[in-house]
């Protein structure tokens, strides 16, 4: 029999989710599951029980979440719909008129019980820990709606369908309990970029052995062990290609469309899917350290840390609930004294406040739309480790770039050698062998522009910024950028390297100036239209690099940059990010997110191009955009804009909605059941125009 394909997409070979709500919107609220004692949460208040991971939401995961299996808060409301109606039908016609001490048995009274004790449960518990929530208030209406309905069924004042309090009481918890379902659904599908990243993990991997080949559970593999990945499978773990060649789509991670060629000797990511042929990968991760694994834990984290806003909304809130308290009071005694309507109808009206008044709307709006905006991103290979980050992105006005490797392919070669006083393969082979142990670009491009063999350097020092001094066949060799040693150089040689358009290092020998290495780079391809995007942004674009004048000028002049610094040290561009800053501008730095990392971190959020398979990028920056498209970072920015255009505008509307909802209810225009119905609108409303944030994308001209 065929062992099972390897991290196929069927729904068995996806791994379990962790025990944290795959939503994290939990933080999102003051009311987290981090509180001792939460069990269940809502931005209600209203508790899900203890059996069922709730998200701040109100959406059941112990029960929705499971394929095939219908949550028992939807078994509840199908069930309380008909009670519901013949509850309506006994009040409407007034079959309680003759006896009226029946309609103490009122069917709605099961709608109560099924529906309204999550939201006394919730306000229960959350009056334990301190919180004065939105159940607290739905409790109140429902109880006072509760004990009108008990007295005018004793009697004990007048009122016209004496069930009718009942009843509102089971519509108002039967539509709180539909509105939460609703938001649950809408919510979970803005937050699903966790799990859509967790639904590309694979279980199984086929295992090389001497007896052949074996699925093994992806957990056992160790790092050094050969994988198979056969055509149309998903790549179980980092690993280098050992045997084979082929296509992988990287798709899933890096939001790139064009299959990526990958032969012997080249890296590959879990959660890509292998092509066209068999491929023998070397795995270079546990299933816990791969690229993806990372990616799945900070969008978690992302969506766990507030975005400012998210906090200010949140505080908002707190002071709008106990405030509603106060507000339903004084309708209550303006609908008593100035309309006179009675204690009964100034109840009603003080009731229908309570209800319109819930902040759910407003708490929904901030989170639920950071999650769909950055889940939109990190389907595009965009990472963004914070709600603070991307609601940074948003003010942005200032975007700093460095040149080697963001602008340019970040693949220099060398173009010219300018020996004086040596030979040209003797300069070569000196500078070569001081920089054979060199990770930075300019130094591996030396390194392979030399054919023959290099020598072991000693006393290696490396410059940051500057260059690289070694020791070479008991000489010292500075190979160093131009500006650092330029007064020991001739003056008519100094002059015509400062006016070179190339990347330009100078050689020296025991500190004798001894020639000069000319190393070019191309102009990274869709960076113009990035530039251009960027622009209609209005935004300045500032090129901060350490390359000379004349590099930095052919390159800006190029794609008409705003503005170039070069020569620049690392300190020296911390610096002019600070002086931008002092003008009140908002930067965005970006750069390769290890030689930039001052700068990144003085800046007010930081990208990081091409992080991918590179933990340290991942780590240091803000944002991580795993591919080298530099087109994504203006519609990163336009995304940002929008998605806190959206909140701005769902916030003003739930508080406008709110405003009108409570005239209207001291007028008496209207009730609980239709407060209760406005009020659920609203989050809906909210919850489904956040989700749409997932599926924007640019306009294409």
């Amino acid at each position: 029999m065929e062992n099972k394909v390897s991290g196929s997409h069927e729904h068995e070979n996806i791994a379990p989710e962790t025990d944290v709500c795959e939503l994290g919107c939990c933080s999102d609220h003051d009311h987290s599951h981090e509180d001792e004692g939460a069990v269940g949460c809502s931005c209600c208040g209203i508790d899900l029980g203890e059996e069922n991971h709730t998200s701040c939401c109100g959406v059941d995961l112990g029960g929705s979440a499971q394929k095939g299996r219908l949550s028992k808060y939807w078994i509840y409301l199908i069930v309380s719909l008909p009670i519901l109606v013949a509850s309506y039908l006994l009040s409407h016609f007034d079959l309680y008129h003759s006896v009226p001490w029946t309609a103490i048995f009122d069917p709605a009274w099961v709608v109560v019980v099924l529906c309204g004790l999550p939201i006394y449960r919730g306000a229960y518990k959350n009056i334990k820990r301190k919180k004065i929530t939105a159940a607290l208030l739905i409790s109140i209406a429902m109880t006072a709606s509760l004990m009108m309905g008990i007295m005018l069924a004793f009697g004990v004042g007048t009122g016209h369908g004496h069930g009718s309090y009942i009843f509102a009481a089971g519509e108002i918890a039967f539509l709180m309990t539909l509105g939460q379902q609703i938001e649950g659904v809408t919510s979970k599908k803005s937050r699903s970029a966790v799990k859509a990243l967790i639904d590309m993990t694979p279980v199984l991997a086929t295992l090389k052995t001497e007896d052949g080949f074996v699925d093994v559970n992806v957990d056992t593999v160790s790092v050094g062990d050969v994988l198979l990945t056969r055509p149309h499978e998903i790549i179980a773990l980092d690993g280098i290609v050992v045997k084979g060649e082929g296509e992988v789509d990287t798709s899933s991670i890096t939001g790139e469309y064009a299959p990526m060629e990958v032969k012997v000797g080249d890296k590959v990511y879990a959660g890509t899917k292998n092509l066209n042929s068999s491929l023998e990968i070397q795995a270079t991760s546990k299933n816990t350290e791969t690229t993806l694994s990372k990616l799945i834990a900070y969008v978690k984290q992302a969506e766990k840390k507030k975005a400012p806003f998210v906090r200010l909304a949140d505080k908002w809130a707190s002071y709008l609930v106990p405030s509603t308290c106060v507000l339903s009071v004084i309708v209550f005694f303006i609908a008593l004294f100035a309309f006179e309507t009675g204690v009964l109808g100034a109840v009603q009206r003080a009731i229908t406040v309570l209800i319109v008044v819930c902040p759910c709307a407003m708490t929904l709006a901030t989170p639920i739309a950071v999650a769909a905006g950055i889940g939109n991103a990190s389907k595009k290979g965009v990472l963004v480790k914070s709600g603070t980050a991307f609601e940074a992105l948003s003010k942005v006005d200032v975007v700093c770039l460095d040149k080697t490797g963001t602008l340019t392919e970040g693949k220099p070669m060398v173009e010219k050698v300018l020996p004086y006083g040596i030979t040209e393969d003797e300069l070569l082979y000196l500078s070569a062998s001081a920089e054979s142990h060199s990770e930075h670009l300019i130094g591996k491009a030396i390194v392979n522009a030399y054919s023959g063999k290099l020598s072991e350097p000693e006393q290696t020092e490396s410059q940051v910024g500057v260059g690289i001094t070694a020791v070479v066949d008991g000489k010292k060799v500075d190979v160093v950028k131009l500006e650092s040693k330029q007064e020991l150089i001739p003056e008519n040689e100094l002059i015509a390297l400062q006016n070179a358009p190339s990347t330009t290092v100078a050689v020296f020998v025991e500190n004798n100036y001894k020639g000069a290495i000319l190393v070019s780079d191309t102009i990274r391809q869709g960076a113009q239209s990035a530039v251009n995007a960027m622009k209609a942004l209005e935004l300045k674009l500032s090129m901060l690099t350490g390359d000379n004048q004349s590099s930095a000028r052919k390159i800006s002049s190029a794609l008409s940059l705003d503005e170039t610094h070069a020569g620049l040290l690392p300190e020296d561009k911390v610096a002019i990010i600070e002086s931008y800053k002092q003008q009140g501008k908002k930067i965005l730095m970006i750069g390769d997110g290890v030689n930039d990392a001052p700068s990144m971190g003085v800046a007010d959020t930081s990208l990081a191009m091409g992080a991918m398979g590179n933990s340290v990028a991942i780590e240091t920056a803000d944002v991580s955009l795993l591919s080298n498209d530099l087109n994504k970072v203006p519609f990163l920015i336009k995304l940002s804009r929008v998605t806190f255009r959206l909140v701005k505008c769902n916030i003003v509307l739930s508080l406008c909605i709110s405003i009108t909802a409570v005239i209207l209810s001291t007028l008496g225009l209207l009730d609980a059941v239709s407060g209760a119905l406005v009020h659920n609108a609203s989050s809906v409303y909210v919850c489904l125009s956040a989700s749409l944030l997932l599926l924007y994308k640019e306009r294409k001209k």
